[in-house]
């Protein structure tokens, strides 16, 4: 049977088609009825929702009516007798007054307590002893109290608890107040007998607050997502509230409807989609068989041309077209394929030609574009360096300008000042050696005993050995404070150098011990500091630039070294030229990094802690007054700058060949 079928194009057209129909109407009716199950699931469950968030409505209502009244109760005049006691039972017979007259407590009672939660009043007689039950507390604002049984009732309740204030003074609590109501009045709200219904609290884990299902239930079944459930061997469909109460957030209610009875329409919808496929089998079949005979005779005339074409190679030939469907445009597409084999048969070595001149032409341009493109990367290259030394020279003279404008305006201020207290405090001394002089000499003047031993007394009592001492101590002290400050002043102003701009003859170690002087807090009890001073020669150079090398190198060695360590700084000459070596005994610069530190922007620092400038400018500075620098390092051990300097440097001889503006003015 296989065989057969396989031999003929209609029976393999018509059984694909006959099978094509049954798996896609099979699907379709799967799909259908799938559909439909889930609408009529989906409306029942909607359905279900809507019904049980008017339940929770209803439930809200309810509470907030409760606390609408409770509230208007704590505004009365009668609450503040609650401070003491309620001795004439005011409060007690107006709780009892609002239950007759509040007629929606169902039962429910109204309680009053003082501040410290004792029982003073309630709408029913209970023992003057009793307190505010523990499930009660604490109240700080307006509070709903779950489902629960307390002393006040052995039957479920809920309660509504809010704090009282009194009428005088909204900041003075006299106590608090409190309704309850029955547990069973809220089912008879909830519960009906047209659903099963569930009262679930939403919590981890969730649990069932009342149930009018028989047996137990695993209440994880029910959750947000869940629309059917099965609950002591029945399918239920399952509608939850999705609303929240701002009374009770973490309620939830649940109505169950018996599956059976929810679906009873799906099986008529199933019955109705067998008998349509039934009948639409039929006309399709014949259909089938019409369509195969039409396909396969034009099919049968191409196939026996093909193997003509093929047998003899004439590609000149053209198949008859008998029709304008698709078999007519197959067959028009044939005689437009065997066109375009002959063209491209003479087309092929021309199109070959073609690219290899393209390729050619292709590797000229490449080579010439390349030759371009190294010259502008070249141009590129020495535009960015020219950049580069341009940006560090406009920022080491900004940095210059006004670092010296600010610490020359600063140890300015501070020199007159200090200078005075320095200058008063020999003068000061000289007071209080005279003072204390004419005390001994009154001491010893003739006077009565009585007049006597008064003053030695006084004396005494002022322990004038001790301040004689002391006042001594303290002027010394504030000689040598006053000393220091204005060390540091002068080497400030000598650092600073608002003369940086001339050429000047100095001498190097002074500027090493300014620096040092300058950062003496941060070298101070952690840092020893090793100077070997052989140099003691004049050296001609911008004084404030190169103080400016020396501050960088020193700081970064002190940063380097961190809590303790080494500076040992050494000064020399060799030939002509100044030599001064800077080492600290820090964590050291790796081999890969030490020939990129005199990089402008490079450095090793966190972000925030460097610019990257520092030793770019120093190298910048040096390298203007013709000396160069050289470095040493080894990581774990420490690094050493050394600097070489012309004793005269060759800005100085530049300067001297340049003619004063007078003298140019007279040339022209």
């Amino acid at each position: 049977m296989i065989n057969w079928i396989s031999k003929s194009i209609a029976f393999k057209l018509g059984a694909s088609f006959f099978a094509v129909f049954i798996i896609t109407y099979a699907l379709t009716a799967a799909v259908v009825f799938s559909v439909a199950r889930q609408t009529i699931t989906r409306s029942e469950t909607d359905s279900l929702s809507q019904y049980t968030n008017l339940k929770l409505d209803r439930v809200g209502n309810k509470f907030e009516q409760l606390a609408t009244n409770l509230h208007a109760w704590t505004s009365l005049e009668i609450m503040n007798d609650l401070i003491s006691g309620d001795v004439d039972k005011r409060v007690a017979r107006t709780l009892e007054g609002l239950k007759r007259k509040y007629g929606n407590l169902e039962g429910g009672d109204i309680y009053a307590f003082d501040t410290k939660g004792k029982l003073i009043a309630a709408s029913t007689q209970q023992t003057e002893t009793d307190v505010m039950p523990s499930q009660w507390l604490p109240v700080a604002e307006f509070k709903m109290v779950d489902k629960h049984v307390n002393k006040f009732s052995r039957d479920p309740m809920v309660a509504l608890v809010t704090p009282i204030a009194a009428s005088f003074s909204s900041d003075y609590q006299v106590g608090y107040l409190a309704i309850t109501y029955p547990w069973a009045e809220l089912e008879k709200l909830i519960f009906d007998s047209d659903h099963k219904m569930l009262l679930v609290r939403q919590a981890n884990p969730p649990t069932i607050l009342a149930s009018d299902i028989p047996g137990d239930i695993d209440v994880n079944l029910i959750n947000g997502t869940t629309i059917s459930v099965t609950l002591n061997g029945v399918n239920y469909i399952a509608g939850r509230s999705s609303t929240q109460d701002s009374w009770v957030p973490d309620w939830r209610i649940v109505a169950l409807k018996p599956e059976k009875e929810a679906l009873a329409s799906l099986a008529k919808v199933g019955f109705e989609l067998l008998l349509l496929g039934l009948l639409l089998s039929i006309p399709i079949v014949l259909a089938i068989r019409w369509l195969s005979k039409i396909l396969t005779d034009p099919l049968h005339e191409l196939t026996d041309f093909v193997t003509n074409i093929t047998s003899s190679g004439d590609l000149s030939r053209r198949v008859n077209i008998r029709s304008r469907d698709e078999l007519g445009t197959l067959a028009n597409s044939f005689n437009q394929m065997t066109g375009n084999l002959e063209l491209i048969t003479t087309e092929r070595e021309r199109f070959v030609r073609e690219l290899e001149e393209l390729t050619w032409t292709l590797e000229k341009k490449v080579q010439e574009r390349t030759s371009a493109m190294q010259v502008t990367n070249t141009d590129l290259t020495k535009t960015i360096q020219a950049l580069k030394d341009a940006q560090g020279q406009l920022v080491q003279a900004e940095k210059m300008a006004s670092l010296g404008q600010l610490v020359a305006g600063v140890a300015h201020e501070l020199n007159n000042p200090v200078g005075f207290i320095y200058a008063n405090f020999p003068q000061l001394e000289e007071y209080v050696k005279e003072l204390l002089a004419l005390i001994d000499a009154l001491l010893n003047l003739p006077m009565d005993e009585s007049s006597h031993r008064l003053a030695l007394r006084q004396v005494e009592d002022i322990e004038l050995d001790s301040l004689r001492k002391d006042i001594l101590d303290i002027i010394r002290s504030g000689k040598s404070g006053a000393s220091r400050i204005k060390e540091i002043v002068s080497s400030l102003r000598s650092f600073s150098r608002l003369d940086e701009a001339e050429l000047k003859s100095v001498l190097l170690e002074e500027g090493i011990n300014d620096t040092l002087a300058i950062l003496g807090h941060q070298i101070k009890n952690r840092i020893t500091v090793v100077r070997d001073y052989r140099l003691n020669h004049l050296v001609t150079c911008f004084a404030g630039q190169i103080n400016q090398v020396f501050m960088n190198i020193i700081y970064n060695g002190i940063q380097a070294m961190g809590d303790v360590g080494t500076l040992t700084i050494g000064t020399r000459k060799e030939n002509e030229m100044a030599v001064i070596t800077i080492g600290d005994t820090g964590s050291g610069i790796s081999q890969d990094i030490i020939g990129k530190i005199f990089d402008p922007f490079f450095t090793t620092k966190k972000i925030g802690e460097g610019t990257g400038l520092g030793l770019s400018i120093s190298y910048g500075i040096i390298e203007k007054h013709g000396g160069y620098i050289e470095v040493e390092s080894e990581v774990g051990k420490g690094t050493r700058f050394t600097i070489h300097l012309k004793l005269r440097s060759r800005l100085e001889r530049r300067m001297v060949n340049i003619k004063p503006a007078s003298d140019r003015r007279k040339a022209v």
